[in-house]
Parts: C-alpha cells; sequence; structure tokens
C-alpha cells in the first residue's frame, strides 16, 4: 500500500500488514473491502490556539476498511503518522484513535513553528486527502531594544516616544499617562488637542512643556492575553520660577503668621528663605521652614511665631537649581490688632496642588488693599484741590 505526498508525488512502501489468515476466505474479504471506497465524514477543521497550549486537530474516515490514513505536514512534506503509529521524532506530536475511523493528530506544547497546514491521507487509488491548518496565537511581547526608555529634555524640544512589540496577531499600542490625566498635543499650526490616550507606536510631543512631564504608560495588546505594557519617564528640564500669592501681609506683635511662596523647577530646586540680607533662615523656636512637594511644584512656608518689633520687614523666598535661579519677596509689615490683617496660620490652608490661599484670606487681603486705595485717592484728590487754588491764586 502506497501513500503520495503532494506535489512531488514521493511513495512509501509499508512492508507489511499483519495477516493471520492468508487463506482464499481472508483474500476474499479483503477484495469487498477493497470494492468499498473510503469517506470523510466531514472537512478538517481549522484549529486556533495560544502560544503553549495543546492542539488536537481530527480526521474522521467512514468506511475506511483496509485503507490506512496518514498525517503529513504540509510545508515540510513531512509523514508525522500512519495509521496506528507515529513516524516523527518530534516528541510533542501524538495520536489517537478509535474505531478505525476516528484519527486526532496532538500538538503539545504548540510553538509558532507548528503553525501550517496538516494533511489528513488515504492510499486509495487516486489518492485522497484533506488539510486543515493551525494557527497559532502569540501574546504580545515589547522589544526593549526598540523602545524608548526614560527621556530627559529642555523645555521646547520635540519629543519622540517609540514603543515596538511582536506578537500575532499583530499587537496595537495604545499610549497614555500613567496619572491619566490627559496628553497635550499639538497637531498641524495652532491646532490642540487633549486626549486620555493615544493610538501608534510613535507619541510625538511638540514644544514639550512641563505640564507633559510625568510617567508614560506604552500598552501592547493583541486580543491574547496577557497585554504588556512598559513604563517611560518624560523629565523636561527648565529653570526656577516663583510665585507669591500676597507680596504685602500684614499682622501684629504676639501673633503667629505663615509666609507662602510657591516655586516650579526641574531639576528640583534648592529652596530657603532670607530676611532682607542676612543669613539663611533655619528651622527654630521662632522660625518653621517647611514646604511640600509634588512632581516639579514646591510649595514652601515660613511660620513666624510670637511676632516682634524686629520681626517686621522683608523675606525672600529663592529657588535655585543648575539651569537658573530666582527669588521672591513679601513685606511684613506691623499692622493695628484691631486691623490685623495677613496670613495668620489659621486662615490659610497648605494647599500645594491649586497653591493658592483659602477664601477668607483672600477677602481679607482684598479688604486692605480697597482701605490703602481709598487713603492714596483721598491723597491725589486733596493735593489736586490744592494745586487748582494755587493756580488760581497765581492767575489772580
Amino acid at each position: 500500500m502506497c501513500f503520495f505526498v503532494k506535489p512531488y508525488f514521493l511513495t512509501l512502501v509499508l512492508v507489511s500488514t499483519y495477516i493471520e489468515d492468508t487463506g482464499p476466505s481472508k483474500a476474499s474479504n479483503t477484495k469487498r473491502e477493497r470494492d468499498i471506497v473510503p469517506v470523510f465524514a466531514g472537512p478538517i477543521p481549522n484549529v486556533t490556539v495560544p502560544l503553549g497550549r495543546e492542539a488536537n486537530i481530527p480526521c474522521v474516515v467512514n468506511e475506511l476498511g483496509s485503507y490506512r490514513a496518514a498525517w503529513i505536514r504540509v510545508e515540510t512534506k513531512a509523514i508525522l503518522t500512519i495509521h496506528q503509529h507515529v513516524i516523527t521524532r518530534n516528541y510533542r506530536i501524538s495520536l489517537s484513535h478509535s474505531d478505525n475511523r476516528n484519527f486526532i493528530l496532538h500538538v503539545k506544547d504548540v510553538k509558532e513553528s507548528d503553525r501550517g497546514g496538516y494533511m489528513c491521507q488515504l492510499n486509495t487509488v487516486p489518492m485522497m486527502s484533506q488539510i486543515g491548518y493551525l494557527d497559532v496565537l502569540v501574546p504580545p511581547d515589547i522589544i526593549v531594544d526598540q523602545s524608548t526608555s526614560d527621556v530627559v529634555t529642555r523645555e521646547g524640544t520635540n519629543v519622540t516616544l517609540s514603543c515596538t512589540a511582536k506578537g500575532y496577531p499583530e499587537p496595537n499600542i495604545t499610549w497614555r499617562r500613567e496619572d491619566d490625566e490627559p496628553i497635550p498635543l499639538i497637531l498641524g499650526i495652532g491646532k490642540k488637542l487633549m486626549n486620555s490616550s493615544y493610538e501608534g507606536e510613535d507619541l510625538n510631543i511638540s514644544r514639550v512643556t512641563r505640564v507633559h512631564m510625568g510617567a508614560y504608560l506604552c500598552i501592547a495588546s493583541n486580543g491574547v492575553p496577557p497585554s504588556v505594557s512598559r513604563r517611560v519617564l518624560l523629565h523636561v528640564q527648565f529653570p526656577p520660577v516663583l510665585w507669591v500669592p500676597n507680596q504685602l501681609v500684614g499682622a501684629h506683635a504676639g501673633e503667629e503668621i505663615a509666609l507662602d511662596c510657591h516655586s516650579e523647577a526641574y531639576p528640583v530646586s534648592i529652596n530657603f528663605w532670607k530676611k532682607r540680607e542676612g543669613e539663611m533662615i533655619l528651622s527654630n523656636e521662632k522660625f518653621d521652614v517647611s514646604s511640600k512637594e509634588k512632581s516639579y511644584k514646591v510649595h514652601m512656608r515660613l511660620l513666624i511665631r510670637k511676632l516682634q518689633a524686629e520681626d517686621f520687614g522683608t523675606y525672600s523666598c529663592f529657588a535655585k537649581n543648575s539651569l537658573g535661579s530666582t527669588e521672591g519677596t513679601i513685606r511684613l509689615y506691623d499692622f493695628p490688632k484691631h486691623q490685623s490683617l495677613g496670613s495668620s496660620k489659621s486662615s490659610r490652608k497648605f494647599n500645594i496642588e491649586k497653591g493658592l490661599p483659602s477664601v477668607e484670606a483672600t477677602t481679607r487681603n482684598s479688604s486692605e488693599t480697597r482701605r490703602v486705595i481709598n487713603v492714596l485717592l483721598l491723597f491725589c484728590i486733596m493735593s489736586l484741590c490744592t494745586h487748582a487754588i494755587t493756580l488760581k491764586n497765581f492767575g489772580e
């Protein structure tokens, strides 16, 4: 009996099929079986399995009789099994059979190289065969040496974050921020886009600013679990910037007062306080120097206890890093107790996220500003009136 392997029609001759009875009746039965042509019970299904799992490819034949079924790898033309025997030396391949009808090819620990066609062939004349295809799904894997590592750049430059992944089917790449904040992008001339995620291997950021700073996640997925991700840190360098909420603060002796400065810088700045041209202020029984940091933002606070006459004056907050330095000034003045204004400890919230004083403190400082403006207006009016009278007398 022969098996033909297309397209080269190689022939495998089975040397023997064990025959116990060679008499006339046995030969007659074999001839009658030969007169019945085998029929495939149905097409061989295409099988899809994830990498590392087991694939089972069935071949069901009716009325096989004395004919033999074989499994053949289409791409390599390698004979895997013949009838009930495994021919290949691939230890991952096995065969289960029953009723001289069902022949199931098992491929354990499936690899990508197993993807392809598998032929179930019958040694009839002419040869009969059917082909089923094995598809191997491969979960995504990020190619590290083709993807961006952490990036350090100057504010105003253009940045591209790249992420490449492999897998089958081909993975999709999604970028998003780790803190779930939207990604500000500039598309075209002056057109800005704020999206929580971006699809594509390359994330292009034009004229990067400090708001782009943070951790970005490259997520690769193709429907085959698990999805994988890579974390990329974007550091944007810029010189320090200071913002002083209240540059004029009024208080009275014996009070506890807090002065606030907000700085932004990267690399992280060195922050400190000074009074006039004196030495750096350190925490002690009189002063409490503290700060709260969040990313590139720092909220500096100077707490002055039990104010005395010598504590009034000008205080300066400083921020320095390798790219530059800056300073802000706050004038602390003595104000009558019954009109006490300013940043007392109880009237200010220490909030680094918003960096703003409380509503109560803002209202009080606004009242102070209005009083000062009213006094200045009154002084100007009196000056104008005096000037007008002088001109009139001079004319007469």
